[in-house]
């Protein structure tokens, strides 16, 4: 049974004002040619061969005419209007609406409408040619009854052609927006530019037929070229501009199609939720196959074509009449599903596409497994334009594909490229190319060196000729926070990237106008601190959860003094941070520095000092202390990832070539990314590093995450072991938190593993963390693999794992992290803490 063409029927609720308004065009049609066609009968016999010529042309023409391809059927064109325009130029309107009306009933009959429909269309014709004949009879008259033509009956011509296409159009146009609703004018200019040149073209050929006429009838057929060549030109066009918007491969919309389809349904359902229809709402799906590069990969690019050929098919079949499937190019696919109700419906539409690609595709009896994951952006909650639909659910799609679910509905908190990140992003590639402050050309130490050796940034070296020391200090610091600001802020080269990075920037609408309350602030805070902390020590360290003033039970633990935990050696001593001034992130600071801050790993049997842990900073200008996870998560999926791996490796090695001018000797660990073992360069470049500044291999230590491993093991593996041959350490991460930790334990150039903080700051008071890291200790123990503990923040806890067998230790109970001048001073007042001198007794552990 043939499906009941939708263009034959009327949407409920508009049956009424619809059909209103069809027999009022039919009123006004009858009204205006009545006269004309009563008067017909008596003419017939004076009517030539030429008129009857054209009467069988345009007949036989409309028994097939123009439609061009598309989802949406647009208007067809009909050749008999050329022939009833001649026809009406050269002996009246009778005639012409009399051939006219017999065509469009030819047509509608070849074509299915519907019989309102045909009689509507006989009507809207009988109108525009009536209104063509009112502009005709201004004329100065009789234009094709011999003689010589003049320009005003060209004028005339013209005019007549004119009020044809406006008043046929109109009606047309109108009774779309009855029929259908909707904004009138947009319908309007959709399809003007198509009618100008189809129907445009047809109407201005007419009055080279009549002249032809005029000279003899059997010039008439001739016209039939010209109007093949309009007819097959129309097509071509038409067939052009919609290949344009197809796939080549599938045949199904590109985006080109999806982003016209998005645009219409969004202006539709914005006068569905106008009126208060339940079903207002649009789904944009998005669809990326899951494991199609392996098909690519292992088979050739012709088989991927081929199972995206099948998956299209599969996708097609499952897909609503109403919706539109597009491929958007290579693996991914989208679907606009309208009508919809609210997110449940989308979500059942995903289930059904997950259900079609869950069976494998048979290729040359090789079943493929190629699953999908799908992201959803509902209009208008998501967005209500293509752009903003779309990029929300390219991040569901993502979000999906991270936590390997199938289908995912867009949330805010998935979206890692926000404006403001965008804007954050430029921030720290500027900062980044800019070079560290205070090194001169990255080949050796710069500035001036301190009591332990290390070198002290420009910002807290004495200047002279300003009176005391402490006076100096502080004046010099306010210049330079005051410089330093204004050179964070550079005007980008090209005007127009600039106000786009302003404008992504929420921040950055309220510098300009905190600039002034900003320097008065500083000069304000640094007047105080002037005479309050003349001669105090380097300021306070700001890491991570430092927020307030409790602080860690242990050695160097306090910003006060606090009894030392032992009771043999050092019991008693009292040891203490610097009482220097905290800083927030509401202070100017240095504004944009990358900074390094390190933190103490210690031998828990000896209490020694082994090594540090690098550990990246970065005060913004405006934000304050940026979170290392959130400026980590930024610059990963980016180049700039690559320019802060190399900014973190110059500063760590050059400072170990610093303490060991000092006389201090320590290892330092660092944390590097997937990005930067995947591509393998940060081998060279350690290696560069290494000999430029004469540090020996071992001092360094690389710490990888188990994440990083399961990316890519085989090219991770390649750089790690590069590594290795150098002599660098490499420490595994959070482990615990990971998969496959057996595995890697086993065939890795491992030399340390850390226990992940998680597991150790709930050893206290949960035995099942306790039996973990017990268990973990004795494993990494019997590979000959040194422990380290990381977030020991208690006397108990460091207690617990010296029992237990591990190694070494970092957190809040030994120090914080601190810049590397802080950890100088640190280690000068540090004396080494042996559990064994109080037993293996454990108190309560006491708060920070």
């Amino acid at each position: 049974m043939d499906a009941v063409d939708p263009r034959n029927s009327v949407p409920p609720g508009r049956v009424t004002p619809f059909y209103g308004f069809v027999a009022a065009v039919a009123a006004l049609a009858i009204l205006v040619s009545a006269r004309p066609l009563t008067e017909l009968p008596g003419r017939l016999a004076e009517l030539p061969v030429a008129f009857w010529t054209m009467a069988a042309l345009a007949v036989a023409c409309d028994a097939r005419p123009f439609v061009p391809p598309g989802r949406r059927q647009p208007s067809a064109v009909f050749p008999s209007t050329c022939f009833t325009f001649a026809i009406l130029l050269g002996w009246g309107l009778g005639p012409a609406v009399a051939v006219q009306t017999v065509a469009v009933v030819v047509s509608g009959w070849r074509m299915g409408h519907a019989a309102w429909r045909s009689g509507f269309n006989a009507a809207q014709y009988a109108c525009a040619l009536a209104a063509a004949a009112v502009v005709t009879g201004l004329g100065p008259g009789g234009i094709f009854e011999g003689g010589h033509l003049g320009w005003s009956d060209v004028l005339a011509v013209g005019g007549a052609a004119a009020a044809w296409f406006v008043a046929n159009y109109g009606l047309v146009s109108t009774a779309i927006r009855w029929r259908f609703g909707g904004r009138w004018w947009p319908g309007v200019r959709s399809g003007l530019g198509y009618e100008l040149i189809s129907t445009g073209s047809l109407l201005l050929l007419a009055p080279v037929l009549v002249a032809a006429a005029r000279a003899s009838a059997a010039l008439i057929p001739l016209v039939l070229v010209p109007l093949f060549a309009v007819y097959r030109m129309a097509r071509l066009a038409a067939e052009q501009e919609h290949l344009g918007a197809l796939d080549p491969l599938t045949g199904l919309p590109n985006r080109k199609a999806l982003l016209a389809e998005v645009a219409e349904q969004v202006h539709l359902h914005a006068e569905r939720a106008a009126r208060g229809d339940p079903d207002a709402h649009l789904a944009l799906l998005l669809i990326d196959l899951d494991r199609f590069k392996n098909v690519n990969d292992a088979l050739g690019h012709a088989v991927g074509d081929r199972l995206l050929v099948e998956v299209s098919a599969r996708l097609a079949g499952v897909v609503g009449e109403r919706d539109l499937l597009a491929r958007l190019g290579g693996d991914e696919f989208a679907i606009v599903s309208t009508g919809l109700t609210g997110v449940e419906a989308a979500r059942e539409t995903a289930e059904r596409l997950v259900g079609a690609l869950a069976e494998p595709v048979a290729l040359d009896g090789l079943p493929l497994d190629v699953g999908g994951s799908i992201g959803i952006a509902i209009y208008p909650e998501h967005g209500e334009d293509f752009a903003t639909l779309m990029r929300h659910a390219d991040v569901a799609m993502y979000d999906a594909k991270q936590r390997s679910d199938t289908v995912a509905v867009y949330a805010a908190e998935s979206d890692h490229n926000s404006a403001e990140r965008l804007g954050l992003l430029a921030d720290l590639r500027r900062v980044l190319e800019s070079g560290p402050a205070g090194r001169d050309d990255g080949r050796g130490t710069a500035g001036v060196r301190g009591g332990d050796g290390a070198a002290l940034p420009a910002a807290i070296t004495p200047a002279a000729g300003r009176g005391g020391a402490g006076r100096s200090t502080v004046g010099f610091a306010r210049w330079g926070a005051r410089r330093d600001r204004e050179r964070s802020r550079p005007a980008h080269p090209d005007e127009l990237i600039q106000r786009i990075v302003t404008a992504a920037d929420p921040t950055r609408h309220r510098a300009a106008a905190t600039d002034a309350a900003t320097d008065a602030a500083t000069d304000a805070a640094t007047d105080a601190a002037t005479g309050t902390a003349t001669g105090t020590g380097p300021e306070q360290p700001v890491g991570p959860g430092v927020a307030g003033p409790e602080q860690s039970v242990g050695p160097g633990g306090g910003g006060a003094a606090e009894e030392g935990p032992g009771t043999g050696p050092g019991a008693g001593v009292a040891y203490a941070e610097p009482a220097g001034r905290r800083t927030g992130p509401d202070e100017p600071g240095d504004p944009g520095d990358i900074t390094m801050y390190y933190q103490p790993q210690v031998a828990i049997a000896t209490g020694e000092v082994v090594g540090v842990e690098a550990l990246l900073r970065w005060r913004h200008p405006r934000r304050g202390m940026v979170d290392p996870e959130e400026l980590i998560r930024v610059a990963e999926q980016t180049a700039v990832m690559r320019l802060l791996t190399r900014r973190v490796v110059d500063d760590v090695v050059e400072q170990l070539a610093k303490w060991s001018a000092a006389g201090i000797s320590l290892r330092a660990a660092l944390n590097v990314s997937v990005r930067d073992l995947h591509t393998g360069e940060i081998a060279d470049q350690i290696a560069d590093r290494l000999a430029r500044f004469g540090v020996p291999p071992e001092r360094l230590q690389l710490e990888i995450t188990e994440g990083a491993l399961m990316a890519d093991p085989r090219r991770v593996l390649a750089t790690i072991s590069r590594l290795h041959a150098i002599g660098v350490a490499i420490a595994l991460d959070d482990f615990g938190t990971g998969y496959s930790s057996m595995q890697h334990l086993r065939r890795l150039p491992l030399s340390e593993v850390k226990v992940d903080r998680s597991f150790v700051l709930g050893m206290v008071d949960d035995a099942d963390d306790a039996a973990i890291v017990r268990s973990m200790i004795e494993l990494a123990g019997a590979l000959g693999l040194r422990v380290v503990a990381e977030g020991v923040e208690d006397e108990r806890t460091w207690r617990l794992l010296h029992a237990a067998g591990c190694d070494v230790a970092q957190g809040w109970f030994y120090a914080r992290p601190m810049p590397a001048e802080e950890l100088a001073a640190w280690l000068a007042r540090y004396r080494p803490l042996r559990p064994a001198a109080r037993g293996a007794e454990s108190r309560p552990p006491r708060g920070r």
